[in-house]
This record gives structure tokens, sequence and C-alpha cells, in this order.
């Protein structure tokens, strides 16, 4: 297989539970950085309680620019660019994405890399905004596994079954204190997306001689088809 899996983490839970993942995978990004440690919860802080509200903030306004019919679809795009671009930190979650190949790049590659990873997962994610059907998501508590270190867990509320006794739960790993917050990873029904997409990239690497370069290059192609797909699909 000469290509990359990158796409197959999100099209894995698109295919389990259809639009409704498929919109928070695009207005939150749900991407990587580490696998968590068990740890006890604490007591909660000021700093927990401003993270779950750094969740559903952003949340909220997420679903304030989908529902504005005043904004045409490439206004539309350009304010979720800028939601996700200030609430990723998709240095940590590129790097992370590299696995071992991180140790044996050089600066250099791994600076492009970045830059190509931040375009990549934002334009992917772009891309799948048609699936909002009215969705939201609730939080419902956090965890304070260390400091600066949270997990923020919320509810998928579909407006078609808002009874639903077993709705899909979304954790999201935030780091970072009040002000400063960034998303670094999430889960969608217990599945922590971090470690799929590293496997993903790992694939990759494998059958490219662990070539960053390479990966970068890959990286560059897709962002120009997703761009290219979204362009088209706004074109009057």
């Amino acid at each position: 297989m000469d290509s990359c899996e990158c796409k197959g983490v999100m099209a894995r839970h698109n295919r389990a539970h259809g639009p409704l993942i498929s919109f928070f995978v695009a207005v939150m990004g749900l991407c990587a950085f580490l696998a968590l440690a068990a740890v006890p919860a604490r007591a909660a802080s000021a700093d927990d309680v401003a993270a779950q509200g750094f969740i559903q903030q952003n949340i909220d306004h997420g679903i304030d620019i989908l529902k504005n019919k005043s904004l045409t679809d490439a206004q539309r795009r350009e304010q979720i660019h800028d939601l996700l671009s200030n609430l990723l930190d998709t240095t940590k979650i590129g790097l992370f994405a590299l696995g071992s190949a991180r140790s044996t790049a050089s600066q250099a590659d791994l600076d492009d890399y970045v830059t190509a990873f931040k375009a990549f997962m934002i334009a992917s994610y772009e891309t799948r905004l048609s699936g909002y059907g009215g969705q939201s998501l609730k939080v419902t508590s956090v965890i304070d596994h260390a400091p600066g270190d949270y997990i923020v867990s919320s509810v998928l509320v579909d407006p078609g079954n808002p009874g639903d006794p077993d709705p899909v739960r979304v954790d999201f790993r935030v780091l970072g204190e009040t002000g400063k917050f960034a998303i670094v990873d999430a889960s969608i029904a217990g599945v922590w997306l971090g470690l799929a997409q590293r496997d993903d990239f790992g694939g990759f690497l494998g059958q490219h001689n662990a070539s960053v370069p390479a990966l970068t290059a890959h990286l560059k192609d897709m962002t120009a088809g997703f761009l290219a797909q979204a362009n088209a699909a706004t074109a009057p």
C-alpha cells in the first residue's frame, strides 16, 4: 500500500457514528499527543473548571459558526480554520504522530513537517463540515490528572434523539493553564485517536525508510486535494 492511511482514523469513526462524529472531529480537530496514564482524580481546582469551560465555550462557538446562515461557505470555512488554529497545539500533535522517526530526523525536516502537518490537519477537518445536522456536545465532567493536564468529558446530544440512554462519549485531553489551554488529543467512545493516527503515519513511514520528508510531501499532496475538494464544493 503506497499511501498514508492518515484518513483511516476518521473513516473508521465516521462509519461507526455517521455525520455526528464527523462534525465534532471537524470542529475540535481530534488528534494526538500522549496516551493516558491511570492517575487518581483529585478535587476540582479553579484550573479544572477553566479547562471545562474552555471546551464548552469553543464547542458552542464552533456550532454558532455552522448555524450562522448569513455566512457564505467560504466565510464559514475561514472562521472554522481560525477556530482550529487557536485551539490546537499542532506542534505537539504532529511530533507525537511521527513516533520514533522524530529522533532520526533533522531539525529542518521536522520544521517542514510540522508546518505541513498543521495545514493537512486543518484542511482535512474543514472538508467534513457538511455532516453537521444540529448536534451539540454537553460537557459533563473534568478530571485533573496532573498540574496542567486535564481530561474533559462530554456526551453527544442529538436533537433527533434527545433522550438517548447511551449517548456517544467524547473526551478531550487538554494541556495548559487558565488562558493558555490547547487540545492535544481526544477519544470517541473510548478510543483515543492520537495513537490511531500515529499508527497510520507509522505505516507510511515503514514503507518509505522512515523518511520524514517523504511523509511531509505526502501530507502536502493530501492537503492540496482537500482544498481542491472544498473549493469545488463552494464554487458557484
